[in-house]
């Protein structure tokens, strides 16, 4: 029996890259799709083949064992059908190593070790983490700073009144 394939860890690199391919293969759906709505049967030319299938190839890291995608298919119904399945490759490792952050209301990927990592592609909205302040003396230089204020703007009230 085949030892089951080990999908590699979230490093910075590898979160770079998958995004870069989804993009990548979302592009060259979207393209495909079009012309696939209407003609499947139609042939794809040469250059776009070549193109789907280093895409194709690039995203095998990301897919479990069993999943091997074939060489690209030489209509565009094929072709969309093989894309698809390597966008939800992706989708799935990206479930996998990927969680949500309520504090930080973005997705971020479990890297190992590491600071906080957000899914880029998801365009995330981080929420700035506010950093406690327990340090007494920081809050009597606060509440000092604070009356030096309404004292200096007493003073320039005053003498604009003159």
């Amino acid at each position: 029996m085949p030892q089951p394939k080990k999908l590699p860890r979230v490093t910075h690199a590898l979160a770079a890259r998958h995004e870069a391919l989804w993009l990548r293969l979302t592009a060259l759906h979207a393209q495909i799709a079009t012309v696939a709505a209407r003609r499947p049967q139609a042939p794809v030319s040469g250059q776009t083949i070549s193109v789907a299938e280093v895409l194709l190839r690039d995203a095998q890291v990301f897919l479990a064992q069993g999943d091997s995608l074939p060489m690209a298919a030489p209509d565009h119904g094929g072709l969309l059908t093989q894309l698809g399945q390597a966008l939800a490759g992706l989708d799935a490792w990206e479930a996998v190593n990927a969680e949500w952050r309520g504090e930080l209301n973005a997705f971020v990927w479990k890297v190992v070790g590491d600071p906080v990592l957000p899914v880029q592609r998801l365009r995330p909205k981080l929420v700035a983490a506010a950093a406690p302040h327990a340090d007494p003396a920081y809050a009597a230089y606060k509440a000092k700073m604070a009356d030096l204020r309404d004292k200096l703007a007493l003073r320039i009230d005053q003498f604009r009144n003159r």
